[in-house]
C-alpha cells in the first residue's frame, strides 16, 4: 500500500491541470484557476493577481518589459488577456510581447504575437504599428520578399498614418 501513494501521487501531478477544473451549469469547464491554484500562485510570486485591474496588470507588463524579465511579462500577458480579453490594453499587451520577442531574438514568437494584434484588434491603433512591427522583424530574418509584402500592405492599408510613411521609406531600401 506505501508504494501506491508515490505512483499516485506522481500520476496526480502528471494530469493536466484542467482535467480537475469544475464545470459550470453549461457543462464547459470552469474559467480561471481553482483555489489551490490561485494559493500557489500567491505563495510563488507573492501578489494576488486575480484582485488587480486591467490597468494594474499592464502595468507590470511594461515595468517587466523595461526589466528584461519575460517570465513575468508573460504571466501578466496571460493573466490580462484571459481577464480581461475586451481591454484598451490587450493589443498593447501583445504588441509588447512582440517587442521583447524580437529584443530576444525569438522572430517566430513575435511574428505570432504581431499577427494576433492584426487579427483580433484590426481596427486598434496599434495594428499599423504591428503590421510594420511584422515586416521589420521579416527583414530582421532576412526573408525579404515577405518584408516587402507586409510593407506594401501597410501602405496600403494604412495610409497618411507614420507607419506608411516608414514603410515607404523602407520599400525605397529594396529598389
Amino acid at each position: 500500500m506505501k508504494q501506491l501513494r508515490p505512483l499516485a501521487a506522481t500520476l496526480l501531478l502528471s494530469l493536466p491541470l484542467a482535467v480537475f477544473a469544475k464545470t459550470n451549469d453549461t457543462g464547459r469547464k470552469a474559467n480561471g484557476p481553482t483555489p489551490t491554484q490561485q494559493a500557489l500562485l500567491v505563495e510563488l510570486t507573492g501578489q494576488d493577481i486575480t484582485k488587480e485591474s486591467d490597468t494594474a496588470l499592464y502595468a507590470e507588463m511594461v515595468g517587466a518589459y523595461q526589466r528584461d524579465d519575460e517570465i513575468a511579462l508573460k504571466s501578466r500577458m496571460q493573466s490580462l488577456l484571459s481577464r480581461f480579453p475586451t481591454s484598451t490594453y490587450a493589443d498593447n499587451a501583445l504588441f509588447l510581447a512582440g517587442r521583447m520577442a524580437v529584443d530576444h531574438n525569438n522572430f517566430a514568437e513575435a511574428i505570432r504575437y504581431f499577427g494576433r494584434v492584426e487579427r483580433e484588434y484590426p481596427k486598434s491603433d496599434k495594428a499599423a504599428s504591428a503590421k510594420f512591427a511584422k515586416a521589420m522583424t521579416y527583414k530582421r530574418m532576412n526573408l525579404p520578399t515577405f518584408a516587402k509584402r507586409s510593407l506594401l500592405e501597410v501602405r496600403s492599408k494604412y495610409p497618411g498614418s507614420p507607419e506608411s510613411f516608414r514603410a515607404n521609406s523602407e520599400l525605397k531600401m529594396f529598389n
